[in-house]
């Protein structure tokens, strides 16, 4: 088998939440195996620097800056892509949120907003630049979900909701599009040493509870998430629909 069903050279991708974290390594990796990347998130200058690093290594880019929950603002990002680049090969759902509470303590206002963004900004995302995959009868779309989604921890109720609901669109979508040339896959990371995980990582308790259920010893590494993406993106899954895979350092296997 050669190694050139991996290359995505030609292939265009979106990755949302793009500027950091996840987001910057998937976007980076996915330059690294040949595809041009457009980032979106909130923050212009961040995603300009992302997307310079792209440029960087040979590959064209675009950052738009974007509000996952604005129907206008994902439209907007997905005509600037398409009239720069004339197609969008690849989407990579990462935009999202979460943080710690106990049950009787959660607003109805916190509810909405994990729910929202994490879970309602992924169906407008695919909605809006899944018709242009739609049209074309080819498409990648791949959304970062969480080992939250089936094997939460306590606290995290709305997060743990929304990504179970990640889990069930991937699967659902998945039936759905797969005769159209598209397929529609999950990643379930557990813990990883990103910016949004540092008070986690520095809080003794909350380490050795999470080590506790990781079966490695250690907290993920972004770099280690690309891969999968690659793989997801490339020829090389075309038969692959309708997975929610784990990578989790064991967290899943106990």
């Amino acid at each position: 088998m050669s190694l050139d069903i991996f290359n995505l050279e030609g292939k265009v991708a979106i990755v949302t939440g793009g500027s950091r974290g996840f987001g910057k390594a998937i976007a980076l990796g996915l330059a690294q195996a040949g595809a041009d990347v457009v980032v979106a998130s909130r923050t212009q200058a961040d995603l300009d620097a992302v997307a310079e690093e792209i440029r960087a290594l040979g590959r064209k880019s675009l950052a738009v800056a974007t509000d996952m929950l604005d129907r206008g603002s994902i439209e907007n990002l997905a005509a600037k892509t398409m009239e720069a680049f004339g197609k969008i090969d690849i989407l990579v759902n990462n935009a999202g949120q979460g943080w710690t509470v106990p049950f009787l303590k959660w607003t109805d206002e916190q509810w909405d907003q994990i729910l929202d963004v994490n879970l309602k900004g992924y169906f407008l995302c695919t909605q809006i630049v899944g018709q242009h995959m739609f049209k074309a009868k080819a498409g990648r779309v791949i959304n970062i979900s969480s080992a939250m989604g089936s094997y939460p921890l306590p606290y995290m109720v709305p997060y743990a909701a929304s990504k179970g609901g990640i889990n069930a669109m991937t699967k659902c979508l998945a039936q759905e599009w797969a005769t159209r040339g598209i397929t529609v896959n999950a990643i379930a990371p557990s813990y990883f040493s990103t910016d949004i995980n540092k008070d986690a990582m520095e809080d003794e308790a909350t380490t050795k509870l999470i080590m506790s259920k990781t079966p490695v010893n250690r907290w993920g590494n972004v770099e280690e998430l690309v891969g999968l993406v690659i793989y997801l993106s490339s020829n090389a899954s075309s038969f692959m629909t309708g997975a929610v895979l784990p990578l989790d350092g064991g967290w899943s296997a106990g």
